[in-house]
């Protein structure tokens, strides 16, 4: 099957996210769409003039809603004013934004994975999950979970590659992070960082989004290597474990909503793992950010 991911959106992320999945060689056919024709057709074209550069060849063009009955994957990057400092008050303008794209998946019938990076993303993802026919996966803390290796591997001068830790929970602050499930190697961290230095990572993990946004307007790198590992993950059948916002289906007790576990990403999609051993506070923040969670859902978004 040709390998086609349709992109809705092309802002700063959304142009990233093809430039990513084409420079990786992901995808065989990259479509992009978004409302400002003159901007969707300068992007595309900017992006195709690196064909040359590639070794791997893709099909990189503009394209419509129609698009979207064969791809295997749709990516919604469309969204609202960004806010710099609390992703949650992005919430009523990402779904107005939402309500006009979703009749069109609708009516396209799109039935492939459908990857919403659109903030606040566990949110956004719940209520496109509700309206279309199809997988849906928020990329929740994919994101948070590399800024929380990126900074305990500058702590202890380590390549971040050799730190496997998690975020899970709200896409926010509410976030937790897992001192107890995070390594350096087979090392658990907790033996090698003190307690200030922890408090300080986990202060600038959960603040780290806002901050950039503050300094540049966005952020678009990070999170779009972020998004492009779930897409590859999905393309390739990888069977990768990657921290994305999926309803828990029961897992920690949980359901009715999109938060960030540990999950298995295939062509089947995300399907969150068993749970693992968390500490009583760790436990307790998590279960407080999936409420807060629900109440939102509950008291602010109609379906």
């Amino acid at each position: 099957m040709k390998r086609k991911v349709v992109v809705i959106g092309l802002g700063h992320l959304g142009a990233h996210v093809m430039e990513i999945l084409a420079l990786r060689g992901i995808a065989d056919e990259l479509v992009g769409i978004d409302y400002n024709k003159e901007k969707e057709w300068g992007e595309i074209q900017d992006l195709a003039d690196m064909m040359p550069y590639l070794d791997k060849q893709t099909l990189i063009r503009r394209g419509s809603y129609e698009d979207l009955a064969d791809a295997e994957i749709a990516v919604l990057t469309a969204c609202g004013k960004i806010c710099d400092e609390d992703r949650l008050q992005e919430l009523s303008g990402s779904i107005a934004v939402i309500d006009q794209i979703l009749p069109e998946i609708q009516k396209n019938h799109f039935k492939g994975t459908m990857v919403v990076l659109t903030n606040p993303c566990d949110l956004i993802a719940y209520y496109v999950s509700r309206h279309i026919d199809a997988k849906v996966i928020g990329t929740g803390t994919a994101l948070d979970s590399a800024r929380l290796r990126a900074r305990v591997a500058k702590a202890l001068n380590l390549a971040p590659s050799d730190i496997h830790g998690y975020c899970i929970g709200e896409h926010g602050d509410s976030q937790t992070i897992l001192w107890s499930q995070t390594r350096a190697g087979a090392i658990p961290v907790d033996h090698l960082l003190t307690k200030d230095q922890k408090e300080e990572i986990e202060k600038e993990t959960i603040t780290a989004g806002c901050e950039i946004a503050l300094h540049k307007g966005s952020t678009e790198f990070g999170i779009g290597m972020a998004a492009c590992q779930i897409i590859q993950a999905i393309l390739k059948d990888e069977r990768k474990i990657l921290p994305c916002s999926v309803d828990p289906k029961g897992k920690y007790g949980q359901s009715g909503l999109f938060t960030s576990v540990p999950c298995v990403i295939s062509k089947e999609g995300a399907k969150p793992m068993e749970e693992l051993e968390l500490s009583e506070s760790e436990r307790k923040r998590f279960l407080e950010s999936c409420q807060m969670l629900k109440t939102i859902i509950q008291d602010q978004i109609k379906c």
